[in-house]
């Protein structure tokens, strides 16, 4: 019997990551994460030309599994239980495709996390989104504290988390929550696959360095970030996709 609780499929060069418990409204267990955590590790070295992570059933994910938090007996275990889902969630932010959250249903908490740890995210008009940790006396611990203030604001992320608020898709959009709107699951993955196919004839490594750069904008030292900056550049100034990049245009202005 297969008791697996993530499933991938591979369409068109694209791997197709499926939270499959809905049952649980794909709640993020130790088991859903720690199977998302070697998938991650398996497909590090991959060739695909995107992720995209979907949910089975009515949620993308409905956030932390709160039967697990309940059970943690000490600052230690809920310690340590959060810094492995926070592990996890940063490898995926880490990989070299582009990614994107498909999100048909609740995105919450520790769901709304996992899409924030993606790199794009496109919902369906009727999901609902948001961080509503604090009306459970927590924050959260997923990373949505630091991710979310990098993509909409400082300010409208400590307003959202305070509040608790769960929005729709029509507002996360007009706050930047979310990249685009589908009107069905049929739609939805469609678009999420758009967004991928739009990057295809990109330099996948000058991509993967435009994110991390990004992401570094809001943290550490202007200079040490610059530098970073340079040694990407640099790096792929003196690749040979670079170079025949760069040749296939001079010679084009020659003409």
């Amino acid at each position: 019997m297969n008791t697996r609780k993530v499933k991938t499929d591979e369409e068109e060069g694209i791997l197709i990551i499926t939270l499959n418990s809905p049952e649980t409204l794909n709640a993020l267990s130790r088991q859903i994460l720690q199977e998302l955590d070697q998938i991650i590790d398996k497909i590090w070295y991959g060739k695909y030309f995107g992720v995209i992570i979907r949910g089975e059933g009515r949620a993308f994910s409905a956030g932390a599994d709160i039967n697990e938090l309940y059970s943690l007996e000490n600052f230690h275990q809920a310690y340590e239980y959060l810094r492995n889902g926070q592990r996890t969630l940063s490898k995926l932010e880490k990989l070299k495709y582009i990614t994107v959250a498909a999100i048909d249903g609740y995105a919450l908490g520790g769901g709304f996390e996992l899409a924030l740890a993606c790199t794009f995210r496109v919902a369906t008009k009727n999901s609902k989104l948001g961080l509503p940790e604090i009306n459970l006396g927590i924050v959260p611990g997923y990373g949505g504290t630091q991710r979310l203030s990098r993509l909409i604001s400082p300010q409208k992320a400590k307003k959202l988390i305070m509040e608790g608020k769960i929005i729709s898709a029509e507002e996360a959009l007009e706050i930047g929550a979310i990249d685009d709107i589908a009107q069905n699951s049929q739609e939805l993955l469609k678009k999420a696959k758009e967004i991928i196919f739009k990057f295809k004839d990109k330099n996948p490594t000058a991509l993967r360095y435009i994110i991390e750069l990004c992401n570094l904008s809001n943290a550490g030292e202007l200079e040490e970030n610059l530098r970073t900056e340079a040694l990407f550049c640099a790096s792929c100034i003196s690749s040979p996709y670079a170079k025949n990049k760069m040749k296939e245009f001079l010679e084009k202005k020659k003409k």
